[in-house]
This record gives structure tokens, C-alpha cells and sequence, in this order.
């Protein structure tokens, strides 16, 4: 720029400031919406459910979807069989979307805030009634590492409370160990629960996993007796507890799956999709926005890598005993590899000690748990996630994620069941968890 107007005109270097100034002031209005949006409890949320019978059609209902400020149950299940929530002043457009294409669908619920608060109120009226402990009921994590510290307390010598690392936040990531008669070389069981924020069921079913097995160990049951004098039992109730606690927020919150760590326009990685093992493989996104997102590399995440760092550190003990990652939902016992429907050289093993574990579910509650890889058995394809890493990164024979009740829907409702499920749960998968353990003794 040169003349007699070079006073009044930006110089390039100057323009290209403060069009990244004015970005960052975007950037800042968006956060700040968005925290807004996090308060909201969705009154009158309407839950479609969705049945999409070609990929051309499915395509178009994830880009409509994705353009908006919509809620979807399983993102790897978008376009063919799913839940979509949708805001009230979105619904009749939705509709008229969905004609248009000939889609089928169905109203699962009028009204997610309403129901979401009942859970809530229930939730509260349960831990009172059982005087806050957090296996009768939904517990924030500090909730239930103040219950496991009295565990430790209650059980001096025998019980142990670790730290393993700090969340994104701040927040302590902790592991309780239970070893009944000492020694330093046991063969381990490692039981997690809640890397995903969402599947509350699963660190509640892991707490009463926990009080059972003591309160059995101390009523003299030569059954538990024999498996915790054999094992040492190493429990994980939240592997993610920034996006877990966050569910507790609000409704609009509720359904959170991901971290808490900021990327880009975004919030969060899924943590099981982040592990070390085939990392940006099938079912992951590279999209931060997504539920999927498998993060800019593997172990970006403070949880996933505080928790592989734990499990290395135990890998010979682990390798002698078992992996069991709790999740929600749907009634599968999933066994690796994840990423492949090709079937691993030990499949009838796995598929053994699996089966193992559905016959002692039958056998307590009668209900049905399918057992294999996850796209072989109604699920999808997903690479990078923990157990996978466990069993192929650190050799770990036994590896396997329960996918908790209640049958699987597609209804976002299944991560939002009833506080009455957590008896139900851990009297089943407590079972379940002997029968597997007994399996490899």
C-alpha cells in the first residue's frame, strides 16, 4: 500500500491481527453459548426413533442432524437404527424432514427433561433411604471415593486406595485394591468402569461388585474366599471423572460421553477410542465435534494415559488374571478384537469363558447377554479402545467389556435407567464375574 491514503489503510500483517483477534472473540461468544446451552433441561424434548433402510437416505439424515443442536444415542448407529432428540421448535421441521424421505419413525418420549427429572428425584430418594451409599445409587466420584475410603478404613490391611493420576481438571484418578491374604505377586483382576460419562450403571454395578465380594469374604463363602485369596482384585470405579461428574449437571448434560479437555470448537475425546492399539481405525472420527473423536493422538487424554500407565505397570499379574471394562448398554459380554469382524486365534476360548459368564446371568436374573466381537453380534466396529489395547499391547489373554443392561433399543433412555436397576445389575454381573474368574483359575 503506498500514496497519499497509506495513513488510512491496514497494512496485510495488521489485517491478518485483528482477523485473528476478531476469530478468538467468536470463538469466545460461541464457548460461552455453549455454556449456556449447558443448563438447559429439556422440557419438551421429543426422542424420535428412527429406522433408515438405505445409506443414501442415512447420509442425509447425519448431515441434517449433525447441522443442528440435536442429541443422537450412538453416533456409530446414526442413519439405520437410532434415537435423535430433538427441541421443540425443531420437531414439526423434523417431521416434514423425515416424510420427505420416507423415513419411519416413532416418539419414544414427548417430553426427556420430565423424565430426566423424575430419574433425578428418584436418584436422590434412594441414596437417602440407603444413606448415601454408592451402590444403591447414582454417586458423583467424590461421593464414591469418600464411600471407598471408608471401605479402606473399615478394612484396614486388606484394602488400599490408590492414586493413579489427575483428569484434565483436576480431579484424582483412583483405584481400590483388595488383597485378602497379602503377597505381592498375585495374579490381578482389573475391573473399570465409566470411561464413558454417560453409563452411569456401570461404576454403581462396580460398587456393588465391591461391598459383595467383602461382605461374602467376611461371611466366610469358600466360593469368594477362594477368588480373592487367588486374585488381586484392583477396581476403577470412573476412568473419565470430569465427564462424568458433568453429567450430573444438568439434562441437557446428562448424555455427555466424551473428556472434558478443550480442542478447538469442542469439548473432549472419547477415551475409548484413544488407547494404543489401532488408534484412528474403524468407528473413530477425527472431527473434535464428534462422540467418537479418538483425539489428536493416542494417550492425548490424561485418563487413558494414567490408566495405561497403571496397567504397564502390572502387566505381568495382569497377564495371569483378567481385564473387564464395564460399559453401558445393550446386554453384550464383548470379546476382542473390536476394531474387525475377523474372527482372533482364540476365539473359541474367548467365546468359552463368555458364555461362562451369560449362563450365570441366565441363571440369577433370566435375562439374555449376546457374547462375541462387537460387529458380530449387532454392534459396530470401534479400534482404539481399552480392552483391545490390554489384550494385544500388553498380552493380556482374558479381556473383555460387558455391555450392561437393559437390552439395547437405540432409546438414549438406556443410559438413564432407574436408581431400582443397580440391585438388579450387580446381582447379575456379580455373578457373571465369578463365573468368568472360576473359569481361568
Amino acid at each position: 500500500f503506498s500514496g497519499k491514503h497509506s495513513q488510512q489503510t491496514l497494512s496485510i500483517p495488521t489485517l491478518i491481527m485483528r482477523l485473528f483477534v476478531l476469530s478468538l472473540c467468536c470463538l469466545q461468544l460461541a464457548l460461552l453459548a455453549s455454556a449456556v446451552k449447558e443448563d438447559e433441561e429439556l422440557f419438551d424434548w421429543q426422542e424420535f426413533h428412527l429406522t433408515i433402510e438405505n445409506p443414501q437416505a442415512a447420509a442425509t439424515v447425519r448431515h441434517y442432524v449433525n447441522a443442528r443442536d440435536f442429541l443422537v444415542a450412538n453416533e456409530n448407529h446414526l442413519g439405520y437404527t437410532e434415537s435423535v432428540v430433538v427441541p421443540p421448535q425443531e420437531v414439526i421441521g423434523f417431521m416434514a424432514f423425515l416424510g420427505n424421505l420416507q423415513v419411519k419413525y416413532e416418539i419414544l418420549e414427548k417430553d426427556v427433561g420430565g423424565m430426566l427429572l423424575r430419574a433425578r428425584l428418584e436418584n436422590k430418594l434412594s441414596a437417602r433411604a440407603f444413606n448415601n451409599d454408592p451402590s444403591t445409587y447414582f454417586a458423583q466420584s467424590s461421593e464414591i471415593y469418600t464411600w471407598m475410603e471408608g471401605l479402606v478404613s473399615q478394612n484396614s490391611g486388606v484394602a488400599s486406595l490408590v492414586s493413579i493420576g489427575r483428569s484434565y481438571e483436576g480431579r484424582n484418578l483412583r483405584v481400590l485394591r483388595l488383597n485378602m491374604n497379602g503377597g505381592s505377586n498375585k495374579p490381578v483382576i482389573f475391573i473399570d468402569a465409566a470411561i464413558h460419562a454417560r453409563e452411569w450403571l456401570a461404576p454403581a454395578t462396580l460398587n456393588y461388585i465391591v461391598k459383595q465380594l467383602i461382605n461374602d469374604y467376611k461371611a466366610g463363602n469358600s466360593e469368594v474366599r477362594t477368588l480373592m485369596n487367588k486374585f488381586d482384585w484392583h477396581f476403577m470405579p470412573v476412568v473419565n471423572p470430569d465427564g462424568y461428574d458433568y453429567t450430573f449437571r444438568s439434562s441437557s448434560t446428562r448424555y455427555w460421553r466424551k473428556t472434558r479437555k478443550p480442542y478447538r470448537f469442542a469439548y473432549g475425546a472419547d477415551p475409548n477410542r484413544n488407547f494404543d492399539f489401532m488408534f484412528g481405525g474403524p468407528g473413530t472420527s477425527n472431527n473434535p465435534s464428534s462422540d467418537i473423536y479418538h483425539g489428536p493422538n493416542a494417550f492425548s487424554e490424561p485418563e487413558t494415559k494414567a490408566l495405561s500407565d497403571y496397567l504397564t505397570g502390572i502387566r505381568n499379574q495382569l497377564q495371569q488374571g483378567m481385564y473387564i471394562s464395564f460399559h453401558t448398554y445393550g446386554q453384550w459380554w464383548l470379546t476382542p478384537p473390536g476394531y474387525t469382524r475377523s474372527l482372533p486365534s482364540d476365539h473359541t476360548e474367548m467365546m468359552r469363558v463368555g458364555n461362562a459368564a451369560a449362563a450365570a446371568i441366565r441363571a440369577v436374573s433370566g435375562q439374555n447377554f449376546r457374547v462375541g466381537q462387537p460387529a458380530n453380534v449387532g454392534l459396530y466396529e470401534a479400534a482404539g479402545g481399552s480392552y483391545d489395547w490390554v489384550k494385544y499391547r500388553l498380552g493380556v489373554k482374558y479381556s473383555f467389556t460387558p455391555e450392561l443392561r437393559p437390552y439395547y433399543n437405540g432409546s438414549l433412555s438406556g443410559f438413564s435407567p432407574s436408581a431400582r436397576e443397580i440391585p438388579n445389575s450387580g446381582k447379575e454381573i456379580y455373578q457373571a464375574v465369578k463365573a468368568v474368574v472360576k473359569e481361568i483359575m
